[in-house]
């Protein structure tokens, strides 16, 4: 068989596929597209580019073949859109998970290629015997050949959608813990789309736009066959104008509307703090930045005569074991007193089994009174990171790997374990007149945020607001903030709630339940953003059917492979061997 895209076949021929020395370089391509897609370049229509550029180049390939393909788009994103590992830590790190991101992407391409390949053959197998049954038969009002060149692309496209989410699934679980960044939905933050994950969550929306990418691809390869590139051509154009029209009338569907309880005047402070690994600084450096910019903030509030009902720092923003810090501690809720308002911070603790917990904590004037009663300012609030970073806040198989880069290994020091608290705590606001009496805060320490499942826990526990604490200090001047507030803003839509997201270095920004900015602050610059944000309360569609809808992509994936396998081995029985394979 001839390896040409686009030339006619006679009945019961293979489905055609670009040649390799064609699907490559556009895997690639693509690959490289959906990174530009992301902040790098911001252009959120490159990600629809190049899902389809990835499609295509895997489409009914031989399995080697797609798998290559696959590894290449892998290659074109993930080593570009994460290279911020190579800035402290050389590129040991962001070889290793780029290498597991990249053979997801390989998985993605051999089983696409299964599927797209095996349903084809498949269904053109059904339709040649059909035909031949039906010689002498009476006319029918709609062909089963009509029938059959409706289903066959709607059913690859379907199943490509699903793998394609299925991989992001994979790749956020597992290995230890999972890496759920840098997924379709992602670069739909500042996007048409945005307000669609209210209703669907991170993996419906990025189904919709795999099925949309998936849909012209499938329409041009099940005619090219039998129509020549020209009508290919046309089916497939009209497939993509059909696809835009949807596209704009999804673009139209408004965020989730949920119970707006109150509002909250809040302050998050940016302290611009040498707070990195390798940060050349002394001991209480980080925290002395941040209480000199609240000392600003308070300046400039008592100026004007305006006052808010918490303040928010970042993550690692009182450095180690502030209750075990007297004279540290002492400083917070001095300014906590000052402002009428808690001081909600990140510290590290120490836990009696010698282990250690990223933390965040609730400083209150209104504990201590600071006139001797109540002893250290601290309220009962504490959250532990849920999500502490492989490789970074812990060494999983320590004695293995370094085995390999004791180097490397040995810089992580502490053994952070996972937090096991509610992932929300009850604030007691100041008195701006806004806020109720109690607040339910959830909290999402950096890695946290970018986990469905700690989504469904903040809302599951009753949060009204999202406070996001981050400390970006590690990828200097990267793009590893601007992403992770990618993520962060499409998370506030998700919920349907007002998100705080305070790093000690940026990107910093207050985000509203429909995404858009009521703050922000430039990058490596100390201040404070000031905003007051809804309370709300309720579920949204995403978060009530989040884990459903990714079930359902899944199911979709395993059942089209499982046909398109089937339908690959009676084809594959009826013909015998595929020499395109041989060679």
């Amino acid at each position: 068989m001839s390896d040409r895209p686009v030339a006619p076949e006679s009945p019961g021929s293979r489905p055609r596929r670009l040649p390799w020395w064609l699907a490559f370089p556009l895997a690639l391509l693509g690959g490289s597209a959906l990174d530009a897609a992301t902040p790098a370049v911001a252009w959120w229509p490159a990600a629809l580019i190049g899902a389809v550029l990835v499609m295509v180049a895997v489409w009914h390939q031989r399995i080697g073949a797609a798998a290559a393909a696959g590894a290449l788009a892998g290659a074109g994103f993930w080593l570009p859109h994460i290279s911020w590992l190579t800035l402290y830590l050389g590129p040991i790190p962001w070889l290793a998970l780029s290498g597991v991101m990249i053979a997801w992407f390989a998985l993605f391409g051999a089983l696409a290629a299964v599927a797209t390949r095996g349903l084809a053959s498949g269904a053109e197998l059904c339709r040649v015997r059909g035909a031949g049954t039906r010689r002498n038969s009476a006319p029918q009002a709609v062909s089963p050949e009509r029938i059959l060149g409706v289903l066959l692309p709607l059913a690859q496209a379907v199943t490509v959608a699903g793998l394609w989410v299925l991989r992001e699934q994979v790749q956020g679980a597992w290995p230890y813990g999972g890496f759920a960044w840098g997924r379709l939905a992602h670069t739909q933050a500042e996007g048409p789309l945005a307000e669609l994950s209210s209703w669907l969550g991170f993996s419906g929306l990025s189904g919709v736009i795999a099925l949309a990418c998936a849909l012209p691809v499938a329409v041009g390869f099940s005619r090219a066959a039998r129509d020549g590139s020209r009508g290919a051509a046309r089916r497939a154009a009209l497939a993509v104008g059909v696809v835009a029209v949807s596209f704009a009338l999804l673009s139209l569907v408004p965020a989730a509307e949920l119970e707006r309880t109150g509002a909250l005047r809040v302050a998050a402070v940016q302290g611009n703090s040498e707070s990195g690994i390798f940060d050349d600084r002394e001991n209480g450096d980080v925290i002395g930045d941040h209480l000199l910019a609240t000392e600003r903030l308070l300046d400039g509030l008592e100026a004007s005569g305006d006052r808010v009902d918490v303040i928010v720092w970042p993550e690692n923003s009182a450095e180690f074991d502030l209750p075990g810090q007297p004279y540290r501690l002492q400083a917070v809720e001095r300014l906590s007193a000052r402002a009428g308002a808690p001081i909600v911070v990140g510290t590290i603790l120490r836990n009696e089994d010698g282990s250690y917990t990223n933390s965040t904590l609730v400083v209150s004037a209104e504990v201590t009174g600071l006139d001797g009663t109540g002893a250290d300012g601290l309220t009962d609030a504490r959250y532990d990171k849920r999500r502490p970073v492989p490789f970074a806040e812990y060494m999983p198989n320590r004695p293995f790997f370094r085995a390999l880069v004791p180097d490397l290994v040995d810089l992580v020091q502490l053994e952070y374990t996972a937090g096991a608290r509610s992932a929300v705590i009850d604030i007691a606001p100041g008195a701006s007149g806004a806020a109720p009496s109690t607040v339910r805060a959830g909290i999402a320490i950096c890695f946290d945020i970018i986990f469905d499942d700690h989504a469904v826990a903040m809302i599951g526990d009753g949060a009204e607001v999202i406070f996001a604490q981050t400390n970006n200090a590690d990828f200097g001047r990267t793009d590893e903030s601007a992403q992770q507030l990618q993520i962060a803003r499409l998370r506030a839509v998700e919920t349907g709630r007002a998100l705080v997201n305070i790093s000690t270095v940026g990107t910093s920004a207050v985000v509203l339940p429909d995404g858009s900015e009521a703050d922000r602050l430039p990058t490596h610059t100390a201040g404070a953003m000031i905003a007051e944000v809804p309370l709300v309360r309720g579920e949204t569609p995403a978060l009530r059917l989040g884990s459903g809808i990714a079930l359902a992509w899944g199911l979709a994936a395993v059942v089209g492979v499982g046909l398109g396998a089937a339908g690959a081995l009676l084809a594959r029985g009826r013909r015998g061997p595929d020499p395109a394979g041989a060679r």
